[in-house]
């Protein structure tokens, strides 16, 4: 691998790792409020789902931009906000997965191959070209490649260790 190829990676991994943080930050709030207040679309089935809480919200938030915090020591003052809003679209990715989810009638925990991975990477990906962070193409493809066997391992990974009821 060449050292361009080398840093184009690392960049990509250091620019979404806010996002990872904040995605895989969330299943550890357990019986937290449920964002959809436990309503039902107009289909009959649930808006979001119980999966879907304020607490962990604020948790995958905060999180998230933690990361930004420390980013902002060596990468400036911007990494703040930009990691804060990389969190909150990150999440605002993982419900819309799970309304999506809901309109096809699968239930929380249920695999839906792909929307299951990429739907945070997909809204993190939009916030960046909202605030124009620079995302290669190739790093992108990187990350959606790089996400999806991540999520495949570190599911399986907490379905051993208990934390989650399904291996995906």
């Amino acid at each position: 691998m060449s050292v361009i190829a080398g840093n184009l990676f690392l960049y990509t991994l250091i620019i979404y790792f806010p996002a990872l943080v904040a995605n895989g930050s969330a299943p550890f709030v357990k019986n937290g409020t449920p964002i959809d207040f436990r309503r039902n679309f107009i289909d009959g089935r649930r808006i979001l789902g119980d999966g879907k809480s304020f607490e962990g919200l604020l948790l995958s938030i905060s999180f998230g931009t933690s990361i930004g915090l420390v980013y902002s020591r060596f990468l400036g003052l911007s990494w703040i906000w930009i990691s804060a809003g990389e969190s909150l679209f990150a999440m605002l990715g993982d419900m819309f997965g799970a309304f999506i989810k809901r309109r096809l009638g699968l239930e929380r925990g249920q695999r839906a191959l792909g929307l299951d991975q990429w739907d945070f990477i997909i809204f993190t990906t939009l916030w960046f070209l909202a605030v124009k962070v620079y995302v290669p193409l190739y790093g992108f493809l990187f990350i959606l490649a790089f996400v999806f066997g991540l999520h495949l391992l570190t599911n399986f990974i907490a379905y051993k260790l208990g934390i989650k009821s399904v291996p995906w």
